[in-house]
């Protein structure tokens, strides 16, 4: 404390002797309030104490209910959960059944087949390990052997449907064999006709070209032409039949399309009597019967589609047999069910009657339990202390952003009462303590500037002394007009250093706390005057430009004139060794707030530590050439306007700092 004393303008002595003793009257009321009070902890054991009493005492009374209750309980639980849960686990296996049996008869491999049928099996083999484990129950044995005929004819069912499927899916794999070597047959078949069709053409057309000398040798070429042609048809629709008999879905299409395919067969020997002459026949004749060859005997396209079918008929009854054996089960788990229900419901009134005689105990024991507990939790714990506490922590953040105006609550005689009795004391210390700092760095920065000061002052007073003597001996020898003219320089002069002593006097007295209207160009214009001739030394170009619509802002005249003297002190400092010195200030508006930026173009802040520049006594210069606090002071002053500050930078090509407050309206 003893720098913050002797830096308060004079009065250090008479500010540390009023500081102490109102901490010696604050120490001796806590020694007071210590011998009166019952702190939290005391408070909070004696509620504790009350709470589980009346816990202890609901939770003897709910004992005993529940001891009664228990005997029902176990009552039930060892007449009825097991026949339950033996109901319940055997209608899980079966609902697996019902799924799983359909994806059997869909299996289109044998893959697929393997893989269900392997799922079937374990459920299968799990039902009869759950009957065989409960066959020699008292209670359920009786019903174990219904369900185990049931299971047993289940299995049968769905072995044989696994029989089907597997042989289905061997006549589905001759199929496809088949059809792959009618495609082949049904190739070389046109590989024999169109050659053929093109040599009766040829011939027809040279019979055409010698005039038709020999008409009978040209009917006969045309008549073998269209036989064919004829033959070219029917043997391609023949291939088409037996292909689309592997795919027929019923039996009747099925012998339909066998019938009209014997026609088709029957038309081409017929019209093979015509060309049986023509070269190639015999081989064309061949290649006709390899294909009607896949529409003959057991193994034929048409009877594996017809057995295919029988198999798709038999798996469907045997589907509805084994939902049919399902359904059966359902039937006896459901009267298994209600059975065990009955004895249950008539177990559950039992326990009903045992209830009723101790709820009313239990009712008052709750009602005392909640009577203690609410006024404990909510009159003394939520408004007492956590009300407390939270209207404390909303001070403290509200100091915490800045503003020192803050009001803090002390009530209560506890350690919540100490804690806001020394959040207020920290406060009136603090708000002390920082427009002490601000005074500081002021005077700091004036006495970094008074050099300057100086040397500008003392030019307009050396040059008055010489125009005063000056105008005397003008006087003396009557040429008034130029003593005059010397008389209105020395005024200008008398000016220009009256102008530079208001500036240095209102960047140094003592700022308000209140905030009104505050013009920007008057602030900066003030900060510029007095760091004029810095700017000169440094060959700094200056460049100021802030739009009319935010010249007016909510601020402190005074303390606006700190920020920017600190902000355009560092900006001279970073310039010092640039090739190009320029400093711009500029301040554009955005809806209700006012942007004022301050541009250098120095050496930049490197990315590692421009987060920490506002931090207090955080500082880059050499020892001896500052504390760090002139960036803290101005962010801290800027937040107390209710406005922000952040920075940013480039190496080597400069710095901008961003202010943002709100614009007068």
């Amino acid at each position: 404390m003893g720098p913050i004393c002797a830096g308060a303008s004079g009065s250090g002595p008479v500010h540390c002797q009023r500081r102490f003793d109102q901490t010696r009257s604050c120490g001796y009321r806590t020694a007071m309030r210590d011998k009166l009070r019952v702190g939290i902890r005391g408070r909070l054991f004696s509620a504790f104490g009350v709470v589980t009493f009346a816990m202890i005492a609901s939770s003897a009374m709910a004992w005993v209910l529940f001891t009664r209750l228990g005997d029902t309980v176990d009552e039930v639980v060892g007449r009825n959960v097991s026949a339950v849960t033996f109901a319940a686990q055997l209608a899980e296996y079966g609902g697996g059944i019902i799924g799983l049996a359909p994806a059997l008869a869909a299996a289109q491999d044998n893959v697929d087949r393997e893989r269900v049928w392997t799922d079937l099996s374990e459920r299968l083999h799990n039902m009869g390990q759950l009957l065989d484990s409960n066959s020699e129950d008292s209670d359920i044995g009786a019903v174990v052997e219904d369900f185990r005929n049931d299971v047993n004819a289940l299995q049968g069912n769905l072995q044989t449907l696994n029989t089907v499927v597997s042989r289905r899916l061997f006549r589905s794999s001759q199929k496809r064999e088949l059809g792959e070597r009618l495609r082949w047959a049904s190739s070389d078949f046109l590989n024999e006709v169109e050659p053929m069709i093109d040599d009766t053409r040829f011939n027809i057309s040279l019979a055409l070209s010698r005039d038709g000398e020999n008409k009978a040798y040209l009917k006969e070429e045309l008549v073998r032409e269209r036989a064919l042609f004829m033959i070219h048809a029917d043997g391609s629709l023949m291939a088409e039949l037996i292909g689309r008999a592997a795919n027929i879905p019923d039996e009747d299409t099925l012998r339909g399309t066998e019938l009209y395919f014997q026609e088709i067969s029957d038309q081409i020997n017929k019209n093979y009597l015509t060309i049986k002459a023509v070269p190639g026949a015999l081989s064309l004749l061949q290649s006709i019967q390899d294909i009607q060859a896949f529409a003959k005997g057991q193994s034929s396209l048409f009877e594996l589609r017809a057995s295919e079918l029988d198999d798709v008929n038999k798996e469907q009854a045997l589907l509805a047999k084994n939902q049919t054996l399902l359904s059966h089960m359902d039937q006896l788990i459901s009267k298994q069910v209600a059975a065990e229900t009955s004895d249950a419901l008539r177990a559950v009134e039992r326990s009903r009657l045992s209830i009723n005689k101790g709820r009313a105990w239990l009712t008052l024991a709750v009602f005392i339990g909640v009577v203690v507990a609410v006024p404990v939790v909510w009159l003394y714990v939520d408004h007492g202390l956590v009300g407390r506490l939270r209207t404390l922590d909303t001070s403290m953040r509200v100091i915490a952003d800045g503003d020192l105006k803050a009001e803090v609550p002390v009530r209560g005689r506890d350690e919540i009462g100490d804690m806001a009795t020394s959040l207020r004391t920290f406060r009136d210390t603090l708000s002390e303590t920082q427009a002490e700092l601000v005074q500081a760095a002021k005077m700091a920065a004036l006495g970094q500037l008074t050099a300057g000061i100086s040397h500008e002052i003392n030019q307009p007073l050396s040059a008055i002394r010489h125009y005063s003597r000056n105008t005397g001996l003008l006087i003396d020898k009557g040429r008034d007009a130029e003593a005059k003219d010397n008389l209105q320089k020395i005024t200008k002069l008398v000016a220009r250093a009256n102008r530079i002593t208001e500036s240095l006097r209102a960047v140094s007295r003592n700022a308000k706390h209140d905030l009104r209207p505050t013009d920007m160009v008057v602030v900066v214009d003030e900060v510029l005057a007095l760091l004029a001739r810095r700017l000169g030394e440094n060959d700094i170009q200056t460049e100021v430009q802030i739009d009319e619509a935010c010249r007016q802002v909510i601020a402190g005249q005074v303390r606006l004139e700190q920020v920017i003297l600190n902000l355009v002190t560092n900006a001279i400092d970073a310039m010092k060794d640039a090739p190009v010195r320029r400093l711009t200030i500029t301040a554009e508006h955005g809806g209700e707030w006012a942007d004022l930026f301050i541009r250098d173009t120095g050496c930049g802040i490197p990315d590692t530590i421009i987060k920490r520049i506002f931090d207090p006594f955080f500082t880059t210069k050499d020892v001896g050439e500052g504390l760090g606090l002139g960036l803290s002071i101005s962010y801290n002053l800027v937040k107390g306007f209710g406005g922000s500050m952040r920075a940013e930078s480039v190496i080597g090509e400069g710095s901008v700092i961003n202010i943002k407050l709100k614009r007068v309206s």
